[in-house]
């Protein structure tokens, strides 16, 4: 007996039954697809950026239409002469009239090697304050400011530590006091103030993030100094 007399021999409820079955088995993949990619879109959070871009800057573009929107410094810690990342919206594509100032210090065009409508890339210049801001301006918008960034030099001893979500301090016999950043686009940024009784010579627990971004990390001594510190950028993901 032939495959096509077989159907003619089906009743109409089962050809019905077969026709529902056909097509939800063609359909489950592709709404697998869909919750995949909205998945995907819902967990977006800011990206490490994947290079160092050494070319000159595109031709000026035009002024966007919205106020620009500072998200992160990355990384938050860093020297004299490292190159940093701000990250957010509305920057403009290399637009004609605009503002950078990193710690108190405006940067003259060759600072600046990247200017993307979300992402500048830049070098923390000479003069740059300790636990300073980064601040953005496009054409007559108002400034955007970043949270408070930390910066160190070749004789600092102080060292923070990342292992799995547990944020750490070693050689920090003055510290006395912690403030953490946590977040990203998609969880709302947190500020935590903790105090601290470090253990000499010890590394002395901080701060569980909870799987949580960090966006900003300062040390405080006694008297309210800021107190630098350095990292391992592998356990950071720097």
């Amino acid at each position: 007996m032939s495959f096509l007399k077989k159907i003619d021999e089906l009743s109409f409820l089962k050809i019905i039954a077969f026709s529902a079955l056909l097509s939800l088995l063609v359909s489950l993949p592709i709404v697998i697809l869909l919750v995949q990619q909205q998945t995907e879109i819902r967990s977006k959070a800011y990206e490490k950026p994947k290079l160092i871009v050494t070319k000159e800057k595109i031709f000026p573009g035009p002024i966007p239409n919205n106020p620009p929107k500072i998200g992160r410094v990355f990384p938050w810690v860093g020297k004299i002469g490292d190159i940093v990342w701000i990250q957010g919206e509305n920057f403009g594509n290399n637009p004609s009239v605009k503002r950078l100032i990193i710690g108190g210090v405006a940067l003259p065009e060759e600072m600046i090697t990247s200017w993307r409508d979300t992402e500048i890339q830049a070098i923390i210049p000479e003069g740059a304050k300790q636990g300073g801001i980064v601040q953005v301006r496009v054409g007559q918008h108002p400034m955007s400011s970043s949270l408070p960034f930390s910066l160190y030099d070749k004789e600092t001893k102080t060292k923070l530590t990342k292992k799995d979500n547990l944020i750490s301090v070693v050689n920090g016999q003055n510290v006395s006091k912690a403030k953490i950043w946590t977040g990203d686009e998609n969880i709302q940024t947190e500020e935590r103030e903790i105090p601290l009784v470090v253990n000499n010579g010890k590394e002395t627990p901080i701060f569980d993030t909870g799987g949580k971004p960090i966006l900003s990390i300062l040390l405080y001594d006694n008297s309210g100094q800021i107190i630098p510190y350095f990292v391992d950028p592998r356990e950071f993901g720097f």
